[in-house]
């Protein structure tokens, strides 16, 4: 898979777990210890058996932050991976959290992250298990060094009041809003068909997708903590 809707398609579904990155990671002096005065070698991916690249490497960006974003299938087993990928930070000198912040479950996928507090940049791994034994990866790298106040304006849909956590992703062709609401599912549903009609967004076959000259966009949401419910909003160029 490969071309701007592959990667926007990335951008969506990975991002959406991974950038939990953790305030940490915006502040990294806070709570991690001091890498020393020499900082150790960049850090480089572990090696593993590529069944395919899923896709091609892409920079996105989340939050107001760069991330290198990727994607491949690989034959080994989530189980051994969520060890093989601790091991690999730690081996390459990163700040990796304890407990409960790593390792966490949601959709049947993993996720591990760690620090590299010297470079400021945030490394993180999605692991998705599939059917057969293998594994799927999202590989980022994210450079909060490089990163710039996220901007508001702009945004392709509104957002509905109280919304709050929200991160904007923008990628080649593709752009991303998630957040969470304290909605329930018809009422989410029931904003985004009166305002995207108001906007010139017509509802298509498929449930949650809308299109318009141009351009489609899919809307996603679930129940959350708290009363809270995720959404996930991806806007699309197409071809006319």
């Amino acid at each position: 898979m490969s071309g701007a809707g592959g990667r926007g398609r990335v951008a969506a579904g990975a991002l959406a777990l991974m950038l939990s990155l953790s305030a940490w990671a915006q502040a990294p002096d806070a709570g991690v210890p001091d890498a020393g005065a020499q900082a150790a070698p960049r850090f480089a991916w572990p090696q593993l058996q590529v069944i395919a690249h899923v896709e091609s490497s892409d920079i996105v960006e989340a939050g107001g932050i760069p991330v290198a974003l990727r994607a491949v299938h690989v034959k080994e087993n989530i189980r051994d991976l969520v060890q093989r990928f601790a091991d690999a930070f730690r081996d390459g000198g990163l700040y990796v959290p304890p407990g409960k912040e790593q390792a966490q479950y949601a959709n049947n996928a993993a996720m591990l992250t760690a620090l590299d507090p010297k470079r400021r940049i945030t490394y993180t791994v999605v692991m998705m298990p599939q059917p057969d034994g293998t594994t799927t990866l999202y590989l980022g790298e994210a450079n909060h060094a490089l990163a710039r106040p996220p901007e508001a304006a702009g945004d392709f849909a509104p957002l509905p009041p109280r919304a709050n956590g929200v991160l904007r992703v923008n990628a080649e062709g593709s752009r991303t809003l998630t957040f969470e609401v304290p909605l329930t599912g018809q009422e989410v549903q029931a904003f985004y068909d009166d305002a995207l009609a108001k906007a010139g967004w017509k509802r298509g076959d498929e449930a949650g997708l809308y299109s318009r000259p141009g351009a489609e966009l899919r809307l996603t949401h679930q129940p959350g903590k708290g009363g809270q419910r995720g959404v996930v909003l991806i806007y699309q160029q197409r071809a006319r």
